[in-house]
């Protein structure tokens, strides 16, 4: 039967209407897709680098400033309140969650790793979010995958430290009081009130809301008042607390004060090159591996004016903050050493300056991939090891379980709590017997082991490809022998 011509175009019409509809299904599929990709792009590789800084730069528990606040943490579970015995137990709002972990982790490595990563995570989400009501959600994402990369955040993210929680409350306190409204800068003023609890050295950011109040802008001056009253409750109720337990209500900061008489400035010499006083701080800045290239491209992203006029309020009242605490320690040099943890607050602004550059860039991805890349290789050039000739000692209990070992006074002291948690004790101070050392203070006898120090992670890699030959020796020692190997000697006395 023979079909009508006008039926076969109706016919072939109808089929290429089909055909289109197909295409424009397969187009717009495609594009969801695209659009999937995106929306899941940022969160995978904000994950991706977290997780690689944290792997390439973890130290874990070091004996110092963590002992401290784990000793402070465990007097509010077994002898509630407790007003802190020093400087660090004074720092309630750390000792308290530190606390919390450990009464749900136990007492152990765990509530140490768990501790630093909630105050990392808290950082990260706190300064993305900050970039991102600066400058769109694009920069929101970068500002967060720079913090998690950042060696001067991911080296105080992987042991319980204080600084990150007081830069993640300064943060937040700032977010809010500049929202607008009153109960928001009450809000954003006991955030302020937190950090000031976490470290003292937090009035010296607060310094720079002062011009800002004399000008009475971005924020309202009743906004300032208000944040100052918030900040006052907390550290009244703080007060109040310590009066109650010691008679005496500003007993914190007589410890805070006292506790480092005098500091010689050559503890700045740790990772700093320092020439000249005047210029040292910026050198901090520019010349070192806590902060890679971040202070180097933040005037090219300053020029470029990156901030969008609707965030230029809120990262003014950032800035003045991080400008005051940059100029703060750097003139209070024998009073706090130039060590990069005290620049935090000045990195965070500059890390939310060069996001919102970095945004408006089509080679933006690039330039954040190659700064997230020299983050990573700084990070491994790191000594993750600081205690090594602690940690020869335990693992030397550990290997020589039915006798005691015997070392310094300094590293069997510092060794106390690796040793609970091994729940072993067989270790003493002395030069007799079975003794572990440093190899050039060792004493005489057989050496029954050797520890030899771990290569940084970039010394490890460089090892196993087997170019450890073309690596100049100045570079080699730092890289290969960060610390002095440790030998365990059997005196005959």
């Amino acid at each position: 039967m023979a079909i009508p011509p006008g039926a076969c175009r109706a016919l072939g019409a109808i089929d290429g209407e089909k055909q289109a509809a197909l295409t424009n299904s397969q187009r717009g599929a495609g594009k969801g897709e695209a659009m999937e990709m995106r929306r899941h792009g940022w969160p995978l590789a904000l994950i991706a680098a977290a997780l690689a800084a944290l792997a390439i730069g973890w130290i874990g528990y070091i004996a110092s400033d963590d002992a401290l606040y784990y000793r402070g943490a465990l007097r509010w579970l077994v002898d509630p309140p407790f007003a802190g015995a020093n400087h660090w137990a004074t720092r309630f709002p750390l000792t308290l969650t530190f606390a919390g972990m450990i009464a749900l982790l136990g007492k152990g490595y765990a509530a140490f790793a768990a501790t630093a990563l909630l105050f990392y995570l808290a950082l990260v989400v706190v300064t993305g979010v900050f970039a991102r009501r600066v400058a769109g959600t694009r920069a929101g994402w970068i500002a967060a995958i720079l913090t998690a990369t950042l060696p001067v955040i991911v080296s105080n993210a992987t042991t319980v430290s204080v600084d990150l929680l007081e830069a993640s409350a300064l943060m937040l306190g700032i977010l809010l009081l500049t929202r607008g409204g009153d109960v928001m800068a009450l809000a954003g003023g006991t955030c302020f009130g937190v950090a000031i609890l976490c470290r003292e050295t937090s009035v010296l950011p607060l310094a720079g809301l002062a011009p800002l109040f004399l000008l009475g802008r971005p924020v309202p001056r009743r906004a300032l008042v208000l944040a100052g009253i918030g900040c006052a409750l907390v550290l009244g109720v703080e007060a109040a607390f310590q009066y109650a337990l010691t008679g005496d209500p500003l007993r914190r900061y007589a410890i805070a004060f006292h506790h480092d008489e005098h500091i010689d400035r050559a503890a700045n010499r740790e990772g700093n090159v320092l020439l000249w006083p005047p210029i040292d701080p910026l050198l901090v800045l520019l010349v070192n591996d806590d902060f890679g290239v971040l202070f180097w491209l933040l005037p090219a992203a300053l020029a470029a004016r990156a901030v969008p006029p609707q965030g230029r309020g809120r990262m003014t009242v950032l800035g003045a903050m991080a400008l005051a605490a940059f100029l703060l320690v750097a003139v209070l040099v024998h009073k706090l050493v130039l060590n990069p943890r005290y620049f935090t607050l000045p990195a965070l602004a500059a890390v939310i300056v060069v996001a919102a550059w970095l945004a408006r860039r089509r080679w933006g991805p690039l330039m954040l991939a190659g700064m997230v890349a020299a983050n990573l290789l700084l990070l491994s050039a790191a000594n993750v090891h600081p205690r090594w000739t602690m940690e020869a000692l335990v693992a030397a209990s550990a290997a020589y379980p039915h006798e005691t070992i015997a070392a310094d006074r300094h590293n069997v002291l510092i060794a106390r709590e690796s040793m609970q948690f091994a729940g072993r004790s067989n270790i003493r101070s002395g030069r007799t017997g079975l003794v572990i050392a440093e190899v050039d203070a060792a004493p005489r006898g057989t050496i029954v082991a050797r520890y030899p120090s771990p290569p940084t992670r970039l010394g490890a890699a460089v090892r196993a490809l087997g170019l450890e030959s073309l690596v100049p020796g100045a570079i080699a020692r730092r890289m290969f022998r960060p610390n002095a190997d440790v030998v365990l000697v059997r005196t005959s006395g």
